[in-house]
């Protein structure tokens, strides 16, 4: 049995009235189907999709082609990371460059391509690219995996599904907080369900004897 959230009947787009109308806008366009890719090709982005579910342990398809959408966009847009180190080819060429030689490096130790692979082996190469165990030509697979991890994290937090799994009240401003003492909550704030908080324990337990393989 797996439990994903403690906070079961919390939506957090339910306090989106309270937010401002930029915030609303950027937060809503999130939830939509995503577009056509405009920076990766179609292999490219099933990868990615594949990729992206394997490091933030997701199986939701349609959530998943929302935050590969999202950094399709983010690429697309030129938007930038703030900074790059410049020992790195580009940001959308390191990206595109490793997803071809995940494939690669699948058809290399399987004979099958990379979105033919079962989990474990997936797993696999995204281990040995982390470790720096695959040789790349033109690009190092230990880069490609730090950006990507970091990439796949923040976006698939930024999605307010993910927002409500885990308690996050959304954006407080222009509302605040004003229970600000420890241990408190203002009324908009999600509440633990101690059932759930202790359902949750005893799934994690299990996992950690071998029970489980599937808990985020």
């Amino acid at each position: 049995m797996t439990v994903k959230t403690i906070y079961p009947d919390y939506d957090v787009m339910r306090e989106s009235p309270h937010w401002d109308e930029n915030t609303r806008v950027l937060v809503e366009k999130r939830l939509q189907p995503s577009a056509v890719p405009r920076v990766f090709t179609p292999l490219e982005f099933s990868i990615l999709k594949a990729v992206i579910g394997r490091l933030v342990d997701e199986g939701d398809e349609n959530l998943l082609a929302r935050v590969a959408g999202q950094l399709d966009c983010h690429l697309a847009e030129k938007q930038g990371q703030g900074y790059h180190p410049v020992t790195q080819p580009p940001e959308e060429q390191l990206l595109r460059g490793g997803l071809a030689w995940l494939d690669a490096t699948a058809l290399q130790l399987y004979q099958r391509s990379f979105l033919q692979l079962a989990p474990w082996e997936m797993d696999d190469i995204l281990g040995k690219a982390q470790r720096g165990e695959v040789t790349w030509t033109g690009l190092s697979s230990k880069d490609f995996f730090k950006k990507m991890l970091r990439t796949a994290i923040d976006f698939f937090y930024s999605q307010p599904e993910i927002w409500s799994e885990i308690g996050y009240g959304g954006p407080a401003y222009p509302r605040g907080y004003y229970r600000i003492e420890y241990g408190l909550k203002d009324p908009w704030e999600p509440r633990l369900d101690p059932a759930r908080v202790e359902e949750r324990a005893k799934a994690r337990g299990q996992a950690r004897c071998g029970g489980l393989t599937d808990e985020r």
